[in-house]
Formats: structure tokens, C-alpha cells, sequence
């Protein structure tokens, strides 16, 4: 005979089995939640920097004159995180280039930063021919151990995974646009309407960024 303790019993054992069961549904969800937001969502756009003062920067070295934020006061500068095998660099880095070169006699610095991955000494020839194959020819910065990379993007973000990052940064010093990683360039092709509508947020910002009259000398 079934008795009404059998019946409690059975209530319990059968409660512990889906309480333990939700409850590694619930630890398991979450990761796959933030991967899947990930790969849906793309890098985090920064847009908490936009207006902010501009992080110092404390490249490992330079290749060639080395330029100070001092010194770059009144102008207008982009800066791009790009390394080797790099796909969205490679895609990058040539718009790059050409912006430099259009907008050059109008006070625009780019300034192409490299950092290896993962982050170990490589020497000046090797990053200056990297940068020659992909098309650039700005100003180049070594950011070995990713230190100004830290400052400016991931010191306190554990979710920021993308490191090819770029920041333009105005006459006063301000932060104006953020691409928080991946590629941005012109195209019609449909697979990458995502990177020119990125594009052409630069070049809107940076038309405004430009006009803009340049500060005092202090």
C-alpha cells in the first residue's frame, strides 16, 4: 500500500531532480547568452568615450619622429590598433592611408599603433614592413605590452575582446568617434554594408572634427 510518507518522498526526490536541473540550465545560459550576443552584437561601440579627454599615451617607441599629444595640440588624430594577419586591418588600414593624404593640409595626424599578438618585442624592420604590405604609411607607434591599448580600451572591461580598435580624437583633445574593433571602409558590396555605413560615421565626424577652428597656443 502506498503510503501518504511514500508520497511526500517521492514529491521531494522528484523536486530535487528539476531544482538541480534548473539550476544548470541557469549557470549554462548565461555563457552561451554572452556568446551569442557576441557574434550577434559585434564590439562594444565605446560610446561612453565620446565628448571624454583623450587617455595619455605611452607608446613603447616610435618608428620615425616620435609625436606627443603636446605637440599634436590644434590637430586632428586618428589613431588605428592594427597588427599582421590581421584581416580587418589589412581591409582598414588602406582608407586609412588614403584619409591621411586627402586630409593632411587640414591638420589630420593618423597614426597607425602596432601591437603584436601576443605581445613580444619585434623589431622596427619587421613592423615597418607589415604596415608597407597592408598600405599604410602614416605615422607608426609600438605598443609592445598593449600598455596604451590597456588605458584606452580594456583596463577594467573583461568583455572587450577586440583589440583593433581606433579613436579620432579632435583639436581640443576630445574623443569624437570610436570603432570598437573589426573593419570600416567604403563598399557596395551587401556583405559589408556594416563597414561602410561605419565609414562614412567617420567621415562625418571627421568633416566636423576638421572644420572646427583650432585652440589657442597655451
Amino acid at each position: 500500500m502506498v503510503t501518504m510518507q511514500m508520497l511526500i518522498r517521492t514529491a521531494v526526490a522528484t523536486w530535487l531532480l528539476v531544482a538541480t536541473a534548473a539550476a544548470a540550465s541557469t549557470e549554462a545560459t548565461p555563457a552561451a547568452h554572452r556568446a551569442h550576443q557576441s557574434a550577434a552584437s559585434g564590439p562594444d561601440p565605446g560610446a561612453e568615450l565620446l565628448g571624454e579627454p583623450a587617455p595619455s599615451w605611452t607608446f613603447t617607441r616610435w618608428i620615425g619622429p616620435p609625436l606627443s599629444q603636446t605637440a599634436l595640440r590644434g590637430k586632428v588624430v586618428l589613431l588605428r590598433w592594427w597588427t599582421e594577419g590581421c584581416r580587418y586591418c589589412a581591409a582598414t588600414l588602406p582608407e586609412l592611408d588614403a584619409l591621411r593624404r586627402a586630409h593632411a593640409d587640414q591638420g589630420l595626424v593618423v597614426i597607425g599603433v602596432y601591437h603584436p599578438k601576443p605581445p613580444h618585442e619585434v623589431s622596427d624592420r619587421h613592423v615597418l614592413a607589415a604596415a608597407r604590405k597592408l598600405g599604410f604609411s602614416g605615422a607608426i607607434a609600438v605598443d609592445r605590452d598593449w600598455t596604451t591599448l590597456d588605458r584606452y580600451w580594456l583596463a577594467g572591461h573583461p568583455d572587450r575582446d577586440w583589440t583593433s580598435v581606433s579613436f579620432l580624437i579632435d583639436r581640443q583633445g576630445a574623443i569624437r568617434w570610436v570603432h570598437g574593433g573589426g573593419e570600416y571602409h567604403p563598399s557596395e558590396d551587401p556583405a559589408h554594408a556594416g563597414c561602410a555605413v561605419q565609414y562614412h560615421e567617420l567621415e562625418r565626424a571627421l568633416a566636423q572634427a576638421l572644420a572646427e577652428p583650432a585652440p589657442p597656443p597655451q
